[in-house]
């Protein structure tokens, strides 16, 4: 096995995702409340600019898919939905590799 300052590479990057899909959920919430405060003018806004930045990516990815009910736009729950899909995928092939 491959090491890195004494840790498995795959554990490694399993740790690195892990931490990764933590960041992506943080800030698709984080837009989502934004979204709810339209009286405020955050687009403006630094951190709102870097939350649009990191997540629109996501967005884009889920935006063929039928995405809104009514007036509520229901994307933030695919690309919820896939970085949770993505993390189990990568923790289950891991589990498979380390055992």
């Amino acid at each position: 096995m491959v090491e890195f300052l004494g840790m498995n590479v795959l554990t490694l990057f399993i740790f690195f995702f892990d931490i990764l899909v933590k960041i992506l959920n943080f800030a698709v919430f984080a837009r989502i409340l934004f979204s709810w405060l339209p009286q405020m003018n955050y687009q403006h806004s630094r951190i709102y600019t870097f939350l649009h930045d990191i997540t629109e990516p996501l967005f884009r990815l889920v935006r063929f898919l039928p995405h809104t009910i009514g007036m509520i736009d229901i994307s933030p729950l695919y690309v919820i939905l896939l970085l949770q899909i993505l993390e189990t995928a990568v923790a289950y092939i891991s589990a498979s590799f380390i055992a």
